[in-house]
């Protein structure tokens, strides 16, 4: 067999840098799904209820054959899938595993056998049938013949880089004080860290884990205990011990107490002890105390009923970090938490209790508290003081209560980032809790949730409502806001626009009437003077720049004006080369017209639109090259339009425009001023063919002289 686990290494190494995607011939199943995720291949044969293993890719990955019908795995099942990493074969009818079956996986991480029929016998489970998995490290053989004994170590015992393991284990029926469920051949288990026993039926006892000694890990969810004995679990170094809903036959002694002796002998990080029998009704502090000098970090004591004397103050491990005591029956709490973080009071029954009393024991004293659960603690009010000492607070959560108002101080929680009031019935906030709540706004991205909650609209909360539409940014989304009204009826809050109106017509008084009808008034004149401003805004804009050219200039208006130019061109960037090239051309060097271009001849320093009026001013005609980009151009625009206000204001009415289509325009893409005019007066149309160009040309030079 050696040789055969020795062949299967070098097998793996031959073939462990193959990429191709091969598929032997034969009969792999249509219905299989093959997908690459992060360079894994990964192949899903799940629910197909197949009886017979298909032919996979010889590099694939992750192998997901779960929900099927297979029965027996035969020899070399896998033999040429070497770089397999991931192998599920749950929830199948696998009664036998032949000792070859996993011949070749020497790469294989990860086996999950999970819910079949296979005995705990060396029948279902050869000796050496998982010899060839060098590399596995989780194994689940879990949940498999209900009535599964003690597992076959020697069959176990080769797995040496296993880490974690989920297993069935029941102790024998005539049962020995000494006799282990785990046998010795798990302490060549020296890697195993994590223990996960499922259908549990266990007597413990110090020889119970005797050979599993480098656990950190031990899950004994749901497990039915017949018997402990002291010294199971001490000396244990956990990160986790699970103890949930541990069910207890026996009826001699005390097994939930004998487990909580044990317990504060071990330096376990998280203990789950939530509805365990016989750990009901327990005394919070009694069991706190047993756990004052581990190194607990996490702490589930969740649906245990457990209960506090009023008088008592329970002081927390400093360790302790999370700490979850929600769906208890605590009608008192005061506890010490020196170094607490997360605390879930929920589901309890604090609600007159924290009308006078905090919950940490000090006023003075700071924590480092982030965050606090209090929700359905039927609370109405609470205690101003209820959450100084806390400065690092980030979540509250009060929902499912029964809070009218924020009678409680949040003025010192400038890390607040959630606020949970959900709920409640609360109809306003006062305007000091709102002042509170705006200076934690400048300094944190609070979300307030105000859900479930029917909120008055009257005169009274007119300013509360007004400040929840001006920050609703900070408020959390839902369709769960509604609002009353005096009335009786009842609107949902998101229609602001129509709810603040009918607030308005409720509250109305003759100053509020005078108020609007003045700013009705001075509203109509605005605009009123911006239409006469807009209408005649050319107009203005014209003698605005004319008044402040002659001031400038400081020479008085000369009736018999020389104009400098003979033509003016506007026209967009897009037509340059047409300007300086054609135009010129044909206007000065062949016509001596001199032309006014503003690249060239506006006076530099000077502002544009001043620039513009003057050389409109002092050419006696302006040509206009149109093209879209010139009906696109701000500047384009202003200069035809000054230049038509000086047709009017300076020419005695003679129109010095002349329009050049030098595109294909549609009247309709034309602005009204301009259409208006080129439904009045002549314009052209550039050719843009030699022999059409002389006319046109001919016909410029007519037009400016």
């Amino acid at each position: 067999m050696e040789l055969t686990v020795l062949l299967s290494v070098i097998i793996c190494i031959s073939y462990g840098n193959s990429e191709s995607a091969l598929v032997k011939p034969g009969n792999f199943h249509i219905e299989c799904n093959c997908t690459r995720n992060n360079h894994l291949l990964i192949t899903n044969c799940s629910n197909l209820e197949l009886s017979e293993l298909p032919t996979f890719p010889s590099n694939v990955n992750v192998l997901d054959l779960s929900f099927n019908r297979f029965g027996i795995l035969k020899n070399k099942s896998f033999d040429d899938l070497h770089q397999l990493l991931q192998l599920n074969l749950s929830n199948n009818k696998l009664l036998h595993l032949a000792r070859d079956a996993f011949y070749g996986l020497c790469r294989l991480q990860n086996l999950n056998l999970n819910s079949n029929n296979l005995n705990y016998d060396l029948e279902s489970f050869p000796k050496l049938v998982f010899k060839p998995l060098i590399s596995l490290i989780h194994l689940n053989v879990a949940h498999n013949y209900k009535d599964a004994g003690k597992f076959p170590d020697e069959v176990i015992s080769h797995l040496t880089n296993l880490r974690s393991i989920a297993i069935d284990a029941k102790d024998a029926k005539t049962t020995e004080p000494n006799k282990t469920a785990f046998g010795k051949g798990f302490l060549q288990l020296i890697h195993l860290q994590t223990l996960t026993i499922h259908n549990c039926h266990l007597h413990l006892n110090p020889y119970t884990f005797k050979n599993l000694k480098h656990l950190i890990s031990i899950d004994l969810d749901r497990c039915l205990i017949r018997s402990y004995t002291y010294g199971t679990l001490s000396g244990r170094h956990l990160k986790l011990l699970n103890l949930a809903k541990l069910r207890v036959t026996s009826v001699y002694g005390n097994i939930p107490k004998s487990i909580m002796d044990d317990v504060q002998n071990t330096t376990e990080e998280t203990l789950i002890w939530t509805e365990m029998d016989g750990a009901r009704k327990q005394n919070l502090c009694y069991l706190l105390s047993k756990l004052e000098n581990t190194a607990v970090q996490s702490l589930y004591l969740h649906r245990n009923l457990m209960y506090m004397l009023k008088k008592d103050v329970c002081t927390l491990p400093k360790t302790l970090m999370y700490l979850d005591l929600s769906n208890n029956i605590f009608d008192a709490l005061v506890i010490s938490m020196p170094n607490l973080i997360f605390l879930n009071l929920t589901g309890n029954k604090l609600g007159n209790f924290l009308q006078r009393y905090r919950y940490c024991r000090s006023n003075t004293r700071i924590t480092k508290l982030r965050a606090i659960y209090l929700s359905d603690n039927a609370i109405d009010r609470l205690i101003v003081s209820i959450f100084h000492g806390h400065p690092q607070l980030e979540v509250i959560d009060l929902s499912r209560n029964a809070l009218t108002e924020i009678n409680f101080d949040l003025a010192h929680l400038h890390n607040l980032k959630m606020l949970d009031l959900s709920g409640n019935r609360i109809s306003s906030l006062s305007p000091m809790s709102i002042d509170s709540i705006n200076e934690i706004f400048k300094k944190s991205d609070l979300k307030i949730n105000l859900s479930k909650n029917v909120l008055q609209c009257s005169c009274d909360t007119y300013q509360f409502l007004t400040w929840m539409a001006e920050n609703s940014n900070h408020f959390v989304p839902s369709n769960d806001y509604r609002c009353k009204f005096s009335n009786g009826s009842i609107l949902e809050i998101q229609e602001f626009k129509h709810t603040f109106l009918q607030i308005a017509r409720e509250c109305e008084s003759h100053a509020v009437l005078i108020i609007c009808v003045s700013i009705a008034i001075f509203a109509m004149l605005t605009v009123i003077i911006v239409g006469l401003v807009y209408r005649y805004r050319w107009r203005i804009r014209y003698l605005y720049y004319m008044t402040k050219s002659k001031y400038k200039q400081n020479k008085p208006v000369d009736n018999c004006y020389q104009h400098k130019y003979d033509a003016f061109i506007s026209y967009a960037d897009s037509e340059r080369d047409f300007v300086l090239k054609d135009c010129i051309e044909n206007f000065e060097q062949h016509g001596h017209k001199t032309l006014c271009i503003h690249q060239r001849d506006f006076i530099p320093g000077e502002e544009i639109a001043n620039n513009i009026t003057n050389a409109i001013h002092e050419s006696r005609k302006t040509i206009c090259i149109v093209t879209r980009s010139f009906l696109d151009s701000y500047y384009c625009m202003f200069e035809y339009n000054m230049a038509r206000m000086e047709s009017i204001y300076s020419r005695n009415g003679q129109n010095i425009l002349f329009l050049v289509f030098y595109e294909q325009i549609r009247p309709k893409e034309l602005p009204l001023i301009m259409l208006e005019l080129v439904q009045q007066h002549s314009y052209i149309e550039y050719p843009h063919d030699e022999e059409g160009n002389i006319v046109f040309w001919a016909k410029l030079l007519e037009a400016i002289s």
